[in-house]
């Protein structure tokens, strides 16, 4: 797959296997992987890259 694959809340959920909830309490509390909006609206959608995703799970090993 693409490192460059950009994913919503949903599918990175899934592939980091938590739920949509916990994905938005990490995104809150600034403890999740790097996000960023797809546009300016205020219900645009939230994505990841799935190298952000990788190297977050690589960060959460070390610990």
């Amino acid at each position: 797959m693409n490192p460059r694959a950009k994913l919503t809340t949903a599918q990175a959920a899934r592939y980091l296997h938590k739920s949509q909830r916990q994905m938005e309490r990490m995104r809150a509390d600034g403890t999740g992987p790097t996000w960023f909006k797809s546009g300016n609206a205020i219900n645009s959608p939230c994505l990841y890259e799935l190298a952000d995703l990788d190297m977050w799970v690589r960060g959460q090993k070390a610990k």
